[in-house]
């Protein structure tokens, strides 16, 4: 299948922020108002909303790409074909659980490994981040473009932790430890997808993260991207949504980034390459 056209893109991201939007009111509606939660693990929580939510997104996108797959957290895959729409109807249930308000929808189009388009709405903050191949970059319709901070002693840095980390060996305790120690700070919004389109528009120089989900990175992976950022898995190769692994930056503190994180997992004898899905 050929890629499409930089003008069916543009129309395909208009019309996903439409979607975006709607879905996005709709859970805004739900925000601090007495939410029933269901656990999915320990720690992994879903509400009403995030079905509901999704169902809206799964309609709404196969009535207007019809011929499109749908890959969602809450339902099974429906469609075929390389054009794949992954969807995170609440990417930070956890936090909209509880009254957070770092949580958003994200939506996130691949065709096969290349990133196509982008959207994310966190109704709660009032911001939209968007973006399409070859069109650049947005939040509330602005252009945005990652940081050119050089250097991690410069750096404000994000990361999250997997729901296994309870029991998990490899918990990313190791490498939050040393990056506290070389960087200006480390953050945590308990939303991958928000820390990605942070660090596309230069609020973060850097993000890592592992046992992703696809739908948690997708439209984050296309925000980087489109802002001139660097995206690689932890060995410094190629990422895609369904590897469950990024380190995303502004390009500048990468390479140092790989080292951190390299030096920091050989000292707890954890393989360099880390989990993916």
């Amino acid at each position: 299948m050929t890629r499409p056209s930089p003008s069916a893109l543009e129309h395909w991201r208009g019309v996903v922020e439409a979607i975006a939007r709607e879905a996005a009111q709709l859970v805004l509606a739900g925000f601090r108002n007495d939410v029933a939660v269901t656990k999915k693990g320990p720690i992994d929580l879903v509400t009403q909303y995030d079905l509901e939510s999704e169902r809206l997104i799964r309609e709404r996108l196969a009535a207007a790409l019809p011929g499109h797959r749908i890959v969602g957290e809450e339902s099974d895959p429906q469609g075929e074909g390389e054009l794949v729409w992954f969807v995170d109807p609440i990417d930070g249930t956890t936090n909209f659980a509880h009254g957070h308000p770092f949580f958003c929808v994200s939506i996130g189009l691949f065709q096969n490994a290349t990133p196509l388009v982008g959207v994310l709405d966190a109704p709660a903050l009032g911001l939209r981040w968007s973006a399409h191949a070859g069109g650049g970059a947005t939040r509330n319709g602005a252009p945005i473009r990652v940081s050119e901070r050089a250097s991690l002693a410069d750096s404000l840095c994000a990361t999250g932790f997997a729901y296994d980390r309870w029991q998990a060996i490899d918990d990313n305790l190791a490498e939050h430890d040393a990056f506290v120690k070389c960087t200006r700070g480390i953050r945590r919004c308990g939303s991958a997808a928000l820390d990605l389109a942070l660090t596309a528009e230069g609020t973060y120089d850097l993000y890592w993260e592992q046992s992703l989900k696809p739908w948690d990175m997708a439209a984050g992976l296309v925000l980087v991207h489109e802002a001139g950022g660097m995206l690689s898995d932890y060995l410094g190769q190629a990422t895609r949504p369904e590897a469950g692994q990024v380190v995303a930056s502004n390009g500048l503190v990468h390479a140092e980034a790989l080292a951190t994180l390299a030096a920091a997992r050989r000292s707890r004898g954890l393989p360099a390459g880390g989990t993916r899905r």
